[in-house]
């Protein structure tokens, strides 16, 4: 797993950039608090024991056998209003920081609810999820994504999550982070209102410190170049990792591809109407696959199935295979 940072976009401070060096330091700050931010998120994410994937039996063989989960886009998910919901908390609290007596947090917050009333959540952007949940063996899970308890659930041990790697993979598929999924208004919008105000205070002190700057650089340029640093490392993942209170059941854990829509070029493919990618996950190694659910409802006979392929595909013979005990 790689470590989350900011979106796979090029930075606001390259050589061709309008705005002066005093001015791009306001970008840069924010960057560095964010990346601080979100590496807090991620040890908070870090599971220490396997999270499951719940899913039916044509999806276990291909994971087994390729070795690369499907992640879907985010325009896809079972519920399409997903995403509406976390936009429309993002929005709030923007609108409320437009209220604001300082012109620079004001012009911000302004900018950034321009852009997602524009553009939503997805351009420039693309986005792709595999969901995963600290639930083992549970009821609901099967009925939801279990093949109505017919499935199975993979268990993804503690060594394959674990974030080791600090840098991106140059190929965007390989860069798959776990973010674990907040639920309800207030825990969500108490995350979006703490980027906002540290993102409006770096902003406010940077334009105030230059105003001799901005008076041969056009202020928006300055408000522009923050909101889209703000956007791309921290309002695009804390709405990717929002949900209602009412699916907090879930208990939801997320991993997320992330980038720039040119990024992953060549890298779609299709289900129907449905768009997803693969990620490679290296399941073969000791301890990364804990263990396969076999549902209460599969038929006789699964947990043998499930065995073969594994020995077939040269898995270690020590994963256990278990048939589940929800509802029982």
């Amino acid at each position: 797993m790689s470590y989350i940072g900011r979106v796979n976009t090029p930075p606001n401070d390259g050589p061709d950039h309008p705005l002066p060096p005093p001015l791009l330091a306001g970008p840069r700050l924010f960057n560095d608090w964010s990346q601080g931010q979100l590496l807090r998120e991620q040890r908070a994410a870090t599971p220490t024991a396997p999270l499951y994937h719940y899913t039916g039996e044509t999806a276990l063989r291909g994971i087994l056998q390729q070795q690369r989960p499907w992640c879907f886009s985010h325009k896809h998910q079972s519920d399409p209003r997903e995403f509406e919901y976390a936009l429309g908390l993002a929005r709030h609290d923007l609108q409320q920081g437009m209220r604001s007596q300082d012109y620079f947090a004001s012009a911000l917050c302004g900018c950034l609810d321009d852009m997602l009333e524009n553009r939503g959540l997805a351009s420039p952007f693309d986005f792709y999820l595999f969901s995963l949940s600290r639930h083992r063996d549970d009821l609901g899970q099967w009925d939801q994504y279990g093949d109505r308890r017919r499935g199975f659930a993979l268990g993804f041990g503690v060594p394959l999550l674990w974030p080791i790697q600090a840098t991106l993979n140059a190929a965007a598929n390989e860069n798959l982070h776990l973010g674990r999924v907040l639920y309800g208004e207030e825990a969500t919008l108490a995350r979006h209102r703490l980027v906002r105000e540290k993102a409006c205070a770096i902003a406010s002190r940077v334009g105030h410190k230059n105003q001799e700057w901005l008076k041969v650089f056009r202020p928006y340029l300055f408000t522009h170049a923050m909101a889209q640093e703000v956007l791309a490392s921290q309002l695009v993942w804390n709405c990717l990792t929002a949900k209602e209170k009412k699916f907090e059941p879930e208990w939801e854990v997320r991993g997320i591809v992330l980038g720039v829509t040119a990024r992953f070029d060549g890298l779609r493919r299709s289900l129907g109407e449905r768009s997803f990618i693969e990620t490679p996950l290296d399941l073969k190694q000791p301890g990364h696959l804990a263990e396969i659910l076999v549902g209460p409802l599969a038929p006789d006979g699964a947990e043998k199935m499930v065995r073969a392929l594994l020995k077939a595909e040269g898995y270690p013979e020590t994963i256990p295979v278990v048939r589940s005990h929800a509802g029982c």
